[in-house]
């Protein structure tokens, strides 16, 4: 070989290295780093995987929980989205629980109804005359209503022989 061809062809072995260490190592290890972090990705992963199998039974049973839990306060609520109709409903549940009582009604106020974070609030206030014996039994029919009446307001008087009050009660539906 010829002094010029030496040359070119170390000028050409230095050029190849050049390119080897300025752009073949770093993509090389770019490459290996971004598998490293791929393997410690799949690793945590495989955890995480792991650790739902370990906790899959008790997350079935928190999740049977929970459904009995929204059957049962589904069961509290009022359905439907008219708001006049749930109003009427809220009034009859209270009715209800007032004849079953043996309540005397004095009067009933017009329910008040409102929307807040979702839901209808239906509030419905009564005055009434009772006797003392029926007092509890009455509270506990309206605690056991379904759909639930929530006493937000009680408030009742002696008058001589007889006791007076009022009540309010609130009842609640989802709006869809």
């Amino acid at each position: 070989m010829k002094n010029n061809e030496k040359k070119i062809v170390g000028l050409a072995v230095l050029l190849f290295l050049a390119v080897i260490i300025v752009r073949v190592i770093p993509l090389l290890r770019d490459t290996y780093s971004e598998g490293l972090e791929e393997i410690a990705f799949m690793e945590q992963r495989i955890d995480r995987l792991r650790m739902l199998v370990e906790e899959a039974p008790f997350i079935k049973e928190e999740e049977a929980l929970k459904t009995v839990e929204m059957a049962t306060l589904e069961d509290w609520v009022f359905t439907g989205q008219d708001a006049s109709l749930i109003g009427t409903g809220v009034q009859q549940q209270l009715r209800q629980a007032v004849d079953e009582a043996g309540i005397s009604p004095r009067g009933y106020d017009t329910p008040r109804i409102g929307e807040m974070d979702g839901w209808l609030v239906v509030t419905q206030e009564m005055q009434f005359t009772i006797n003392q014996e029926d007092i509890l039994p009455f509270i506990e029919m309206l605690e056991n209503s379904r759909p639930r009446l929530h006493v937000t307001e009680f408030s009742i008087n002696r008058n001589r022989r007889q006791f007076t009050g009022s009540i309010t009660v609130t009842g609640f539906s989802k709006v869809l």
